[in-house]
């Protein structure tokens, strides 16, 4: 009888011991993400980036445009369970809605340190320029964020037992989610017209007239395991049942998803012809196997496999496939397929660079956590976190 106690205690012990270093190191990163972020405002870009003529973009534009595909999971999830009305699906929004708006702050942040006068950051919404690309994408981007602080209100308001005021709110979200899926499906699709202005900086592997649709498809399967995985660790840090036909069909729609992806990616070679590009195996059509190989055609193999797409780690083996596939297609385009000019020095990475962005990622996935113990996150039991 006493070895049967002891082992639940050593358990616990060891899991509270695990849980205890992630946060302490998610609160560390967070604190040096500050310090590096004050650095650079205050030292400005020249002395705290790895930046020049030939590499404006960095990092924090890298990471700016994966964290927009990923908080993908916040517009997938309130069309297919408020558009679309797949109500079985419902245990899985708000995890996605909160992680869909924890990415959205952190790409504002940011991009406020990405840049040149941080202290200009409205200037858009003052001088419009309906030219460009990016006046769409900082309205929108600023207007979805917006939308999602709105889906999100009644986790807080239900948690203050506010019954009336989240009532009030509940009549409009139809609007809301609609809204939102409009706004996230336009800047979702506008980031791949940026690199329309770029023919000859871009490889010809990723440059493509097709890209602002192979971005939109990339987005909706990297929501859709995003969303996955939200839903699999909030259940699990409040101790809820992981109900497993939210799961598959998830992963279902995440796998056909990108299938598409792949026969757009591989028509679009065979119309450009650049099949011969493809088959060469340099150093650009090794990149391109690993992102497209690793990150799309596996995970879409191991679903095909009952074994695996029942199995607990096959769960997080396919998702987490697929987005570090659209992780290595957003780097790609940015970073590594560019051509800068002759002469221009190699871009790397400074140290406040890294520190800063790898701080305010931490520090958003800390503001998750705290967020899914203390509001209600699953409406099925209105059970919210832990209460005081």
């Amino acid at each position: 009888m006493t070895t049967l106690i002891a082992k639940p205690e050593k358990t616990v012990s060891l899991s509270i011991t695990a849980g205890s270093i992630v946060l302490s190191s998610l609160v560390l990163l967070t604190l040096l993400g500050v310090l590096a972020g004050l650095a650079r405002l205050v030292l400005g870009l020249g002395a705290t980036t790895g930046l020049n003529d030939g590499y404006s973009w960095g990092i924090w534009i890298g990471f700016d445009f994966v964290l927009i595909a990923f908080s993908g999971a916040g517009f997938t999830m309130a069309a297919i369970a408020h558009v679309l009305r797949l109500h079985r699906f419902e245990p899985a929004v708000r995890p996605a809605i909160l992680a869909g708006l924890m990415g959205y702050t952190t790409v504002l942040v940011l991009l406020l340190l990405d840049l040149g006068r941080p202290d200009r950051f409205y200037h858009f919404l003052l001088y419009w320029n309906l030219h460009s690309p990016l006046f769409e994408i900082s309205l929108c981007i600023l207007f979805y964020s917006t939308v999602l602080a709105i889906e999100t209100a009644p986790f807080l308001l239900e948690r203050l037992k506010w019954p009336k005021l989240v009532r009030f709110l509940q009549k409009f979200m139809m609007v809301v989610a609609i809204t939102g899926v409009t706004l996230s499906s336009l800047h979702q699709s506008t980031l791949g017209t940026l690199y329309l202005n770029m023919p000859h900086r871009l490889d010809p592997l990723w440059y493509s007239p097709a890209l602002p649709l192979l971005f939109f498809v990339s987005s909706i399967m990297a929501g859709l395991s995003m969303a996955m995985l939200a839903y699999y660790v909030a259940a699990s840090i409040l101790g809820q049942k992981v109900k497993a036909e939210v799961l598959h069909g998830l992963a279902a729609g995440a796998a056909w998803v990108t299938l598409l992806y792949i026969l757009l990616k591989l028509g679009e070679f065979a119309v450009a012809g650049e099949l011969p590009a493809l088959f060469s195996f340099d150093s650009m059509s090794q990149l391109m196997w690993l992102e497209l190989g690793l990150g799309a055609v596996a995970p879409f193999l191991l679903w095909l496999i009952p074994a695996i797409r029942r199995h607990r780690m096959g769960q997080w083996l396919t998702p987490g496939l697929i987005l570090f596939g659209v992780l290595f297609n957003r780097f790609s385009a940015t970073l590594l397929a560019q051509t800068p000019p002759a002469g221009t020095p190699p871009y790397s990475a400074h140290i406040l660079e890294w520190l800063s962005t790898l701080g305010i990622i931490a520090g958003a996935a800390l503001a998750w956590y705290i967020a899914v113990r203390w509001l209600v996150i699953f409406e099925d039991t209105g059970k919210a976190g832990r209460h005081a």
